[in-house]
C-alpha cells in the first residue's frame, strides 16, 4: 500500500525528475568526506576494526561470497549430470564387446566330468545273487582352436565400428551438455535482470503515481489520471511477482543438472564485445559441419557396422576350421572281472560348412544389405540437418547482431523519450499516460536488450556445435567475457526454505 501524501511531499512533488538509468546512485563522496572530518579517532578506529572485521569473515567463508562462472557451472554438471552418465556408462558397456569377440578367436579349453552307478540284473527273476552293480567314473578335457572363420573376423571390425559410433555419440552427449549447461545459466542471468528491471519500473511507477496524486490534490490532474497509474502500479507490482518467479524456476533448471544451487552468478558487462565467430564465411561453417559433427560421425560409423553386417551374412555359408585336441577317461568298477580304464586321446582339424538351411542364409544377406542402406540415407539426412542448422545458426547470429544494434538505439530512444514526456507532463502538455506509457517501453526496451544479447551468447555455441568444433576451451573463453556479478535476488520462500536444508 502506498503512504499518503504530506503538505512537503505534495510541495515537492513538482520537482519531481525520475532517473531512468537503471542502478544509478548519486555521488555521496562529499558527504562521506564532511562526516569523516567530524568524526574523531575513536569513530575512525571503530570503522576500521568493522572494515578488518569483514575482510577476516570474507575470507573464512571462502568462495561462497563469490559470484561462480559459467565454466565452473559446467563443471559442476559434469560431475553430476545423470543424461551424461548415462551416455558414459554406455559407452564403457560398448568397450567390453571388443574383448568378448576377441576371445572368440583365441583358444578355448572345456573340461566335463560323469559319474554314474548302474545295477544289472540277469535272469528270470531278481535275486540278489542275480544282480550286478557298476560304478561309472569319467571326464572330457578338450582344446578348439579357430584356424579359419570369416564371420568371426568381420565380427570384430563390427565391434570395432560400433565402439567408434558410441564414441562419437558420446562427445555429441558431451557439447549437448555444454548447451544445456549455457542455456540454463543465461535462462538464469536473464531472470535475475528481469527482476532488477521490474523492481525498478515498480519503483518508478510508484513514484509516478505519487506525483499524479501530488498533482490532483492540487487540482493539476483528473481522477482518471490517477487510476490509470495506480492500475498501472498493480500490473508491474504482479509482473515482479512472475519475475520471481522465473528466477526460482531458472534456479530449479540448474540444480537438475548440476545438483546445486547458485544464488549468484557472473554475467555480461555492459560492454561485453558482441562479434560474429571467425571465420565470416558460412559455407566454411557448413564445410565444417559435414567433416566435423558429431552425429554425421556417428551416422559414419553406424555405416560401416552395417557393412560389416553384411560380411558377417555372406560369411555365414563360408567354412569354418578348428583346430581340436581332447582328452578322455572312463573308468568302471564294480566285479573284478568288468573293472576297466579306457583312455583316448585325439587331436586333428575339423571343418564345418552348411549346404543347405531353407533359405535362412541368403534371407539374413538382404536383410543386411537393407540395413546397410537405411545407414547410409541415415548419414545423408544427418549431413544435410549438419549443413543446415548450420547455416541457420549463422544467420541467426548475423540477424542477431543487427537486432542489437537496433535494439540498443531502440532503448536510447525510448530513455530519451521518456525524460521529454516527463518534462512534458510537468509542463502540462503531455498526460499521465502518456508518461506510463514511455515508462514501460523504456523498461520494456531494457528487457529485450538484455534478452537479446544473451540468446546472440547461445547462438554462438551452438552454431560452434552444429560445426562440430564446440569444447570447453569455448566455455573457458565465454567465461573471461563474463565478469558482470548479478545480484543475488531474494526467492521465494520454498526455494529459501530449501537453500537451508541444503
Amino acid at each position: 500500500m502506498l503512504s499518503a501524501q504530506t503538505p512537503s511531499n505534495r510541495a515537492n512533488a513538482h520537482r519531481y525528475e525520475p532517473s531512468f538509468e537503471l542502478g544509478f546512485k548519486p555521488n555521496s563522496r562529499l558527504g562521506l568526506e564532511q562526516h569523516s572530518a567530524q568524526t574523531g579517532p575513536t569513530k575512525k578506529t571503530r570503522i576500521l576494526s568493522r572494515v578488518l572485521l569483514s575482510i577476516a569473515l570474507s575470507l573464512t567463508m571462502g568462495s561462497t561470497a563469490w559470484a561462480e562462472n559459467l565454466l565452473q557451472v559446467y563443471q559442476h554438471a559434469k560431475q553430476n549430470d545423470a543424461q551424461l552418465k548415462i551416455s558414459e556408462t554406455g559407452y564403457l558397456a560398448t568397450l567390453e564387446k571388443k574383448p568378448q569377440v576377441l576371445s572368440a578367436l583365441k583358444p578355448r579349453v572345456d573340461l566335463g566330468a560323469n559319474a554314474s552307478y548302474n545295477l544289472q540284473y540277469i535272469g528270470r527273476s531278481i535275486r540278489g545273487d542275480d544282480g550286478a552293480g557298476f560304478l561309472n567314473l569319467g571326464y572330457d578335457l578338450t582344446l578348439t582352436k579357430p584356424i579359419y572363420n570369416k564371420e568371426l573376423q568381420a565380427q570384430v571390425g563390427q565391434v570395432d565400428a560400433s565402439i567408434l559410433q558410441a564414441k562419437a555419440t558420446l562427445e555429441s552427449d558431451r557439447q549437448d551438455l555444454i548447451i544445456r549447461v549455457a542455456q540454463a545459466y543465461f535462462q538464469f542471468l536473464d531472470a535475475n535482470e528481469s527482476l532488477s528491471f521490474s523492481r525498478a519500473e515498480t519503483k518508478a511507477i510508484g513514484r509516478q503515481l505519487n506525483q499524479v496524486k501530488a498533482y490532483f490534490d492540487a487540482g493539476r490532474s483528473a481522477i482518471t489520471d490517477v487510476k490509470e497509474a495506480q492500475a498501472r502500479y498493480d500490473l508491474a507490482r504482479a509482473q515482479e511477482k512472475v519475475a520471481l518467479q522465473q528466477i526460482d524456476l531458472a534456479r530449479e533448471s540448474l540444480r537438475a543438472i548440476t545438483t546445486r544451487y547458485y544464488k549468484s552468478l557472473n554475467g555480461a558487462a555492459d560492454n561485453i564485445p558482441l562479434l560474429v565467430p571467425k571465420p565470416n564465411d558460412v559455407g566454411l561453417w557448413a564445410k565444417s559441419a559435414i567433416a566435423n559433427s558429431k552425429g554425421v560421425l556417428a551416422a559414419q560409423y553406424a555405416v560401416q557396422a552395417a557393412q560389416k553386417a553384411v560380411d558377417i551374412a555372406h560369411a555365414a555359408k563360408s567354412p569354418k576350421v578348428n583346430l581340436f585336441a581332447r582328452h578322455t577317461d572312463n573308468s568302471t568298477f564294480g566285479e573284478a572281472s568288468f573293472d576297466q580304464d579306457k583312455v583316448d586321446a585325439s587331436v586333428g582339424v575339423q571343418l564345418n560348412m552348411p549346404l543347405y538351411q531353407g533359405g535362412n542364409i541368403a534371407s539374413g544377406i538382404r536383410e543386411a544389405r537393407h540395413k546397410l542402406h537405411q545407414a547410409q540415407q541415415q548419414l545423408e539426412l544427418q549431413k544435410r540437418l549438419a549443413n543446415q542448422q548450420t547455416r541457420a545458426n549463422y544467420l541467426t547470429i548475423l540477424t542477431g547482431l543487427s537486432r542489437l544494434k537496433a535494439l540498443k538505439q531502440a532503448l536510447n530512444s525510448t530513455q530519451t523519450a521518456a525524460r521529454a514526456t516527463q518534462a512534458g507532463f510537468e509542463a502540462g502538455t503531455r498526460t499521465a499516460v502518456d508518461v506510463l506509457l514511455s515508462l514501460r517501453e523504456t523498461f520494456a526496451a531494457k528487457r529485450d536488450y538484455t534478452t537479446a544479447r544473451y540468446e546472440f551468447l547461445l547462438n554462438t555455441l551452438k552454431l560452434k556445435q552444429a560445426a562440430g568444433t564446440l569444447s570447453e576451451k569455448d566455455l573457458v573463453a565465454l567465461s573471461k567475457l563474463l565478469t558482470k556479478r548479478t545480484p543475488s535476488n531474494k526467492t521465494t520462500h520454498s526455494t529459501q526454505r530449501t537453500h537451508r536444508k541444503k
